[in-house]
């Protein structure tokens, strides 16, 4: 299976309150094949996870109506299967929150969409290498 035909049967969940970068990032993954949902809060997000866990969850922290940390934290209680999540922040101390939401890795707020790509592309090898 190419890594494109993967792309195709992954769903990633883009959870920011800022509508362009949740835009863009959609726009940049279902070029790449993938299947998006995006959610503008806390709450949207965890009714998408609630339909069905995505394969990867991009998650912004500073969030209305549940912070980012939160919604990390429902994700992980409801999963049926650990489902990784890259922080995305223009937080000064992403290692740190990222490490504290138990995201695999994160992307500083502005960043390259192909490390965007390259990020998620790495979290769903790390579900199929198990």
């Amino acid at each position: 299976m190419t890594e494109r035909e993967a792309a195709s049967q992954a769903c990633v969940l883009v959870v920011d309150d800022d509508a362009q970068v949740r835009q863009v990032i959609q726009w940049a993954l279902e070029d790449e094949g993938f299947l998006v949902l995006g959610a503008a809060n806390g709450r949207e997000a965890m009714a998408l996870v609630a339909g069905g866990a995505p394969d990867l969850v991009v998650l912004d922290l500073t969030l209305p109506e549940m912070n980012g940390l939160e919604v990390a934290e429902r994700v992980r209680a409801l999963e049926r299967r650990p489902v990784p999540i890259l922080l995305i922040t223009a937080d000064g101390q992403a290692p740190a929150k990222a490490e504290r939401v138990g995201a695999y890795t994160f992307l500083r707020k502005p960043f390259q969409i192909e490390d965007l790509l390259n990020a998620v592309r790495t979290g769903l090898r790390s579900l199929a290498d198990g």
